[in-house]
């Protein structure tokens, strides 16, 4: 069955950028664990290590945007990632700043991936990254309504 999702996932499945599925058992859960244990492995990275730091805080992100996805039973399909990540990060209660920051974080791990070697990230970019994943962890929880696990337990 579907959520109740904002009016702006249906259009995203109008425009082909999102399609309807439905939610997979146990998916946002995994998700929300994947980001937690991201989260938890990028604060302990020597923050000499920006780019190690920043890409396990970004695929932490995703992961909770997978989980949002899930959530509201959409994929995004090929075309539609970058669309799904600043909507799912509008969920998340990202500002402006920070919805930037993101944007820019999906494309250069998209490029990256599939163009060229990783561009250079300063420590404060890491350092970014791990807040927003740290602030938005939370969001995440309550948003699906799945609890997050007590203190020391991931």
């Amino acid at each position: 069955f579907a959520m109740m999702r904002p009016s702006e996932y249906d259009n995203l499945i109008r425009t082909s950028a999102l399609e309807e599925v439905p939610q997979t058992p146990g998916a946002i859960e995994g998700f929300l664990k994947d980001a937690a244990e991201s989260l938890e492995v990028a604060r302990t990275v020597d923050v000499k290590r920006p780019k190690q730091r920043f890409i396990l805080a970004y695929e932490g992100f995703y992961s909770l945007v997978q989980a949002v996805l899930e959530f509201y039973s959409v994929r995004t399909k090929e075309s539609g990632r970058n669309l799904a990540i600043l909507r799912a990060a509008a969920d998340l209660n990202l500002d402006a700043d920070e919805i930037k920051l993101v944007s820019v974080a999906h494309g250069r791990r998209n490029d990256t991936t599939y163009r060229s070697p990783f561009p250079p990230i300063s420590r404060a970019e890491a350092q970014a990254m791990i807040d927003i994943l740290g602030k938005t962890l939370p969001v995440a929880h309550t948003l699906t309504g799945v609890p997050a696990p007590a203190a020391g337990q991931a």
